[in-house]
């Protein structure tokens, strides 16, 4: 497994170093950081550096430890109330089923009702936040890659300007508001 991790980041960080920011097609480029995102976390936000522009000083690397924390917290916590959900669901079985408390002699059965439930709401949470930051890191891979590619250029302009139109066969005038774009 870590010998096909290895090679796959090989794979990929050769056709990052060979790609020149003249030749990049804009929606390939940002279709290929959210696929990689999707596939590795971290490996979208890893592209995206790759044609971070000169003027900007930060590094894109103190995003990885981010995601990755929030990842492996929150596996973390979905594996430990999943864990703590199964001992006390077996604990009530068990009970049920006219055995003596193993576990949680201190709560009766109706209390370790209580505390499964707890912990299923916990459980339920702490995956839904797994699949938060997952998605984040996915849209942040995106939308940097399409601001990193946006056009920033002098050329681009915007004029709002009021106009002032007659009406045909009347004596008032009507307002207008265009919009003009210039490329």
């Amino acid at each position: 497994m870590i010998r096909f991790f290895i090679y796959f980041l090989i794979l990929f960080s050769n056709q990052f170093t060979c790609q020149s920011i003249d030749t990049i097609d804009q929606k390939k480029f940002t279709k290929r950081s959210t696929i990689l995102s999707c596939i590795v976390p971290g490996l979208g936000q890893f592209q995206n550096n790759q044609i971070r522009p000169e003027n900007v000083k930060n590094r894109l690397w103190w995003k990885l430890p981010i995601i990755y924390a929030g990842i492996g917290s929150t596996t973390f916590l979905v594996n430990f109330n999943n864990q703590e959900f199964r001992k006390i669901k077996e604990e009530r079985v068990s009970r049920n089923q006219g055995n003596a408390a193993n576990n949680y002699p201190l709560y009766s059965i109706d209390q370790l009702k209580i505390i499964q439930e707890d912990y299923r709401r916990l459980r339920d949470l702490s995956l839904i936040s797994f699949i938060g930051v997952y998605v984040l890191q996915i849209i942040d891979a995106n939308v940097e890659a399409h601001l990193f590619l946006f056009d920033i250029s002098d050329h681009l302009g915007f004029k709002l300007k009021p106009t002032f139109l007659m009406e045909n066969e009347t004596n008032y005038f009507t307002t207008q508001i265009s919009f003009n774009i210039k490329f």
